[in-house]
């Protein structure tokens, strides 16, 4: 499913029940992801302990626990999604956050948005840029090393390199021939909350 299909999915959904639904923004998905806590993972563990790409884990033997628990990723899945009661929650109860598939933001990627803001005054729920041609996508998938599945591991859409083999001319607005680890969650507001900046359209060729 493309970035484009998601959206429409939330516009149908929000339709059909009368109620608000969206992607969530880029610092939403952190914000849930991290679920109160500051470290690299919202358990405890270090990305260096958990990596395979480290030389010395490579021979040594990566450490798993409590990392098995809470994530499917390279280490585990065994190239395949799983059903999402089959990790444990972050402390906000809301599972796989980290790992299984990478998930859509409604930001555009920018990879220098967050080095811009540093040193500054704090912001408060932060969006990205304006425009843009890729978007943000975070959590990484059941083919991700460990290290990027930390909670402020960022990512991006690749719409050209993911439409390479579709043999559809113009590509298809609705699905990616060439990734099958990426997906999304919704978000649904309250009713109370004030307006939020409108959906922009992806640009999907």
């Amino acid at each position: 499913m493309t970035y484009y299909a998601a959206v429409k999915y939330c516009e149908w959904l929000s339709s059909v029940t009368g109620k608000k639904f969206r992607l969530p923004t880029e610092a939403e998905w952190e914000y849930a992801c991290r679920a109160g806590t500051t470290t690299p993972y919202f358990f405890p563990g270090d990305p260096a302990e958990f990596t395979g790409r480290s030389w010395w884990n490579r021979l040594l033997g990566s450490k798993t626990l409590p990392l098995i628990e809470y994530a499917w990723y390279k280490g585990n899945a065994g190239e395949k999604t799983h059903l999402s009661g089959e990790a444990k929650p972050n402390p906000w109860g809301l599972v796989n956050m980290l790992g299984n598939v990478r998930e859509f933001c409604q930001d555009w990627y920018d990879p220098a948005a967050y080095a811009e803001g540093a040193g500054s005054e704090e912001v408060v729920n932060p969006r990205g840029p304006a425009s843009g041609t890729e978007h943000v996508i975070r959590g990484g998938s059941f083919r991700s090393d460990a290290a990027d599945l930390r909670c402020a591991a960022r990512d991006h859409t690749r719409t050209e390199d993911w439409l390479l083999t579709d043999p559809q001319s113009p590509k298809s607005n609705w699905w990616y021939s060439d990734c099958t680890d990426v997906g999304f969650r919704v978000v649904r507001e309250y009713e109370d909350a004030p307006p939020v900046m409108a959906t922009r359209e992806p640009g999907v060729k």
